[in-house]
C-alpha cells in the first residue's frame, strides 16, 4: 500500500516575514566602535613632590612626602578626568626624625593612610582653574577646593597647586610639641606632577 503524501506548505507570510528579517541584519550598520580607554600618566618622581607646610609657635617646618602612589587619567581628547593620590603619613617626613614619630602618634599611632580622589577639574583655556575632591584620613572624609594650573607641552604635562586646610575637620585636635611648641591647624599642601602618556598613546 503506497502511503499518502501530502504536500508541504509554506505559508507565504512567514517566507515574507524571514526574508524580510535576513534582509535588514544584512544592511544592519556595524557596531560603533568602543571609545579609547583612558590612559594613565607616567609620573616623573624627579620632578614631582607634595610637599605640607606646617606653622608652629617656635618652629614652623616643612615636610616632604617621599613616597605616594599618583594615578592620573587622561581621556581620548587630551584632558584629565581622573586623579588619585594614595599615601602613608610614615612618608611624610620633616627633616627630625622625634617629630615624625610625635606626628604619627597624634594620627592615632599605626600605619595611617590618606587617600585624594579628584571630583571636578573646571579648567580655562591657559590651563588655570579649579579642581574639587575628597580628602579622606584619620577615619574622616571632607571635601576641598582649590586653584590648579596644569600646562601641557610636547606631551609633557606639569600639575600644580595648593590647597590649604584645617586638620581640626577631619577629627585631630591640636598638636603640640614638648608641651609648648603648639602647631596651628591650618596647614598648606603644596604639590607638583610631571607626567608623560605612554610613547603608543602619544603618538596617536
Amino acid at each position: 500500500m503506497t502511503p499518502t503524501r501530502f504536500p508541504l506548505r509554506f505559508p507565504a507570510a512567514l517566507l515574507f516575514f524571514c526574508l524580510l528579517s535576513l534582509a535588514g541584519w544584512a544592511q544592519a550598520p556595524a557596531p560603533a566602535p568602543t571609545a579609547p580607554a583612558e590612559q594613565r600618566l607616567r609620573v616623573d618622581r624627579a620632578r614631582s613632590y607634595v610637599d605640607v607646610d606646617v606653622e608652629a609657635t617656635l618652629d614652623s617646618f616643612t615636610g616632604r612626602l617621599e613616597r605616594y602612589d599618583a594615578q592620573i587619567g587622561v581621556d581620548a581628547g587630551g584632558r584629565i578626568k581622573t586623579a588619585v593620590l594614595q599615601f602613608e603619613f610614615s612618608d611624610l617626613k620633616t627633616g627630625k626624625a622625634e617629630r615624625d614619630a610625635r606626628m604619627l602618634e597624634w594620627l592615632g599611632g599605626g600605619e595611617p593612610k590618606g587617600v585624594f580622589s579628584l571630583g571636578v577639574l573646571a579648567l580655562a583655556p591657559d590651563g588655570q582653574g579649579q579642581a574639587n575632591g575628597r580628602l579622606t584620613f584619620h577615619g574622616t572624609t571632607e571635601r576641598v577646593e582649590f586653584p590648579v594650573l596644569i600646562v601641557q607641552r610636547d606631551g609633557t604635562y606639569t600639575i600644580t597647586g595648593r590647597v590649604t586646610f584645617d586638620y581640626r575637620n577631619w577629627g585631630l585636635k591640636a598638636l603640640r610639641f614638648m608641651g609648648v611648641r603648639k602647631v596651628k591647624p591650618e596647614v598648606t599642601v603644596r604639590f607638583q606632577f610631571v607626567g608623560e602618556l605612554p610613547v603608543a598613546a602619544a603618538e596617536e
